[in-house]
């Protein structure tokens, strides 16, 4: 054989037995490097996430500065935050690097408070700082208390935030309402609601449906029942777990992570009787939830008067909307096992009563399919369904919830859409499911 292909082969053999030794050793290399540097994923805080990936703006829509402060202004989607089953939007980050949320809409609607002009103090602060406090995840943990603006506003026109007070949870201002562009802003979402600024005379300034503001908040002896939409601080160095911050992918903060049914989330979904609920409260007794959306029928919806006269919540006349909740529809139930006979509260909601949203002279009605009420959750989900409160002895009238929030009192006689609730046990287990509507909880035992 010639000497010079010999020569060749021998090169060229020479060269791929180097080069795949020094492939072998390389793989081992990286791969034992990497056993012993496992990759960290780097933290994504929330401030620092909020203020280092939107440039700020001087002009038109985005995150401006304010002294030490970031704050959203005009149409921004790139704000959203999912925390405790609830879609929220960043306001601002404040001087404490803080991120300062509202609620995308409003979670219920009820009337702000009675023969005051004060947000402290009201049925709404009481409210928020307590039943609603004590609903979100880890509250004490991820919250901290914040600022409200909380000066008397005698016109729209003549806003100042010099008068501040603290609160773990409380509403937007006036003030804060139009720095981020009013109607014109994230913020006008077709809903009514309150905010924290006074006028005078036991009015309260809130924004209407057109997203202008106003301070009809009470006629005559009668007070207006407007949506709230709680503000309240994240810490800044909470971790963001997922998403980008926008509707279809907010940032998700906070994740539970037992499958027991009484530690989940209010907000989250459960699939039950091959119908999807939403979970309104947790408390001792029970997981209360409510339907995700209005009773049908054969897949149609059923509307029913509430009761040929009376405007009490009733299981004993035949001619009531409770009569039929808890025989026909109870029947139709799987897994009864499951619920609770829950002490429903019938209670009328008016200013004979003050308002008073938890119902202090209730009678009780013990059931285990009841109607939502002033006050509860994610009432605002949801129109033109029955509540379980009555206005006013007599009248033959309940209340109803409107498309913007508002709370209507509607003839007991008229067809309604039902919207109804139950109460299940809390030791039950979660099973399947991620808990959110596309992909509801299931339940066992």
């Amino acid at each position: 054989m010639n000497k010079r292909l010999i020569a060749k082969i021998f090169i060229i053999t020479s060269i791929l037995f180097i080069v795949t030794l020094c492939i072998i050793y390389g793989y081992r290399l990286v791969y034992y490097y990497r056993l012993e540097h496992p990759k960290t994923t780097k933290e994504r805080l929330l401030w620092t996430t909020i203020t280092d990936l939107n440039p700020i703006v001087t002009s038109g829509n985005g995150l401006y500065k304010d002294g030490k402060e970031y704050y959203f202004k005009g149409m921004v989607d790139n704000n959203y935050i999912s925390y405790s089953g609830i879609i929220w939007r960043i306001i601002k980050v404040d001087k404490n690097n803080n991120a300062v949320l509202i609620s995308e809409t409003p979670l219920t609607s009820m009337v702000l408070g009675f023969e005051s002009n004060s947000f402290k103090g009201s049925y709404g602060d009481k409210w928020l700082n307590n039943t609603f406090y004590n609903q979100l995840l880890e509250s004490d943990s991820y919250l901290v208390e914040h600022d409200y603006c909380a000066d008397v506003i005698l016109e729209s026109n003549d806003v100042n935030c010099s008068k501040k007070e603290t609160s773990k949870v409380s509403m937007m201002s006036v003030f804060e309402y139009l720095k981020a562009s009013g109607s014109k802003g994230y913020l006008n979402n077709g809903k009514t609601f309150w905010t924290t600024s006074p006028n005078k005379e036991y009015k309260m300034w809130f924004v209407n449906q057109s997203g202008l503001v106003s301070n009809e908040s009470m006629s005559g002896d009668s007070y207006h029942s407007y949506g709230i939409r709680p503000v309240i601080a994240l810490k800044g160095d909470s971790k963001i777990l997922s998403g980008a911050g926008t509707k279809d992918s907010p940032y998700q903060i906070g994740v539970v992570k037992s499958n027991v049914l009484k530690e989940q989330t209010v907000g989250s979904y459960i699939l039950y009787s091959d119908q999807i609920w939403k979970i309104v409260e947790i408390n001792d007794l029970g997981v209360k939830i409510a339907l995700n959306g209005y009773l049908k029928v054969d897949g149609q919806e059923l509307t029913k008067p509430f009761s040929k006269e009376s405007n009490l919540y009733s299981i004993k006349s035949t001619d009531n909307i409770g009569y039929y909740l808890n025989s026909i529809y109870y029947e139709s139930l799987h897994n009864k096992e499951y619920l609770v006979e829950y002490p429903w509260k019938n209670y009328y909601y008016n200013s004979s009563e003050k308002y008073n949203y938890y119902g202090d002279s209730a009678d009780i009605v013990r059931t285990e399919v009841g109607l939502l009420q002033v006050s509860d959750l994610f009432i605002n989900d949801f129109s033109d369904y029955a509540l379980m409160n009555p206005t006013n002895e007599g009248e033959g009238t309940i209340f109803t919830v409107l498309k913007d929030g508002r709370l209507y009192a509607n003839s007991v006689t008229e067809n309604l859409k039902i919207r109804p609730s139950v109460v299940l046990k809390i030791n039950l287990t979660i099973s399947g499911g991620s808990g959110t509507e596309e992909d509801p909880f299931q339940i066992g035992v």
